[in-house]
């Protein structure tokens, strides 16, 4: 298993923070557009690109809490080939300041495969 993840501190609220998140190129559309919908646990084809190669996962919306989190996890063709796992949180830290947390945690037998796919997406 290899697991990314960031934390930002940033002076906005957090609902600020959720509203740019969920329309951010950051997220596919195909996230994005479930996100909109609250399809929790619906299966979604989602087209993604990495050093000029492109592949469709499929991807499940685990959670979805406005202002505070969205979850998702997926694999490449079958389960256990290249499985991930992908969060963002957002925490009000303090007053001012909130925490946008990333991360995402990978497995699946193609992971020692992936090694440089992996660091391009950190």
């Amino acid at each position: 298993m290899q697991t990314i993840h960031t934390e930002v501190p940033i002076k906005a609220l957090p609902e600020t923070i959720w509203k740019a998140l969920v329309v951010s190129p950051v997220i596919p559309m195909e996230i994005r557009n479930a996100i909109r919908d609250h399809k929790i646990g619906q299966n979604l084809s989602v087209p993604m690109s990495s050093g000029g190669r492109s592949v469709t996962l499929t991807v499940k919306i685990l959670a979805i809490d406005p202002s505070r989190q969205i979850r998702w996890k997926g694999y490449l063709w079958i389960p256990g080939l290249f499985n991930g796992g992908h969060s963002f949180e957002i925490r009000a830290d303090t007053e001012k300041i909130t925490c946008l947390v990333q991360s995402e945690t990978f497995s699946g037998i193609l992971l020692p495969f992936l090694s440089k796919t992996l660091r391009d997406t950190k």
